[in-house]
């Protein structure tokens, strides 16, 4: 048993005590309250790539490169890349995926892009002209976005991140 879950178990317990004796005493001594959280566990590989088609689904990212990553063909979304033969690495698809690509029809999916996060090495200010800003989703939602396509479509170990 760890040391950490050796003290959170010992610390429920002095408060289930505690509180059973507030019923019928005053308790004095440290409060319950005073228990930090746990810190937040990492997350396994399939909840990784788990979080990551959730993000695919949810910006229909299949619009427009295909149901399975291999391009699009849609009379009605434009013609994205297939994902399956992308030789472009983690990191720079993470970028372009956060920044978008101005004067296409790929749009900038992370908050704060341009705005408060700088994108391809500007200074953060208005977005320029056409760019296509959707903004819906945190580095990490893109991260996993990533490590689903790496993973599912291009047959490639979970992504390592660069420090950005």
């Amino acid at each position: 048993m760890s040391p950490r879950f050796s003290l959170a178990v010992g610390l429920f317990a002095s408060c289930a005590i505690a509180l059973t004796a507030a019923i019928a005493v005053p308790v004095m001594g440290p409060s319950c309250s005073s228990v930090e959280p746990a810190a937040p566990t990492a997350m396994s590989e399939a909840d990784i790539v788990a979080a990551g088609k959730r993000v695919w689904q949810d910006a229909a990212c299949y619009n427009c490169h295909g149901n399975n990553g291999q391009g699009g063909h849609s009379t009605d979304f434009p013609a994205g890349p297939s994902l399956r033969k992308s030789l472009l690495d983690p990191d720079t698809m993470l970028l372009i995926t956060e920044c978008g690509v101005p004067t296409t029809r790929m749009p900038a999916w992370l908050k704060g892009a341009y705005t408060e996060i700088p994108c391809y090495g500007d200074e953060t200010g208005p977005v320029a002209e056409g760019v296509l800003l959707a903004g819906a989703y945190t580095r990490e939602d893109l991260q996993n976005l990533i490590a689903y396509i790496q993973v599912n479509y291009m047959k490639k170990p979970l992504p390592t991140w660069s420090d950005q």
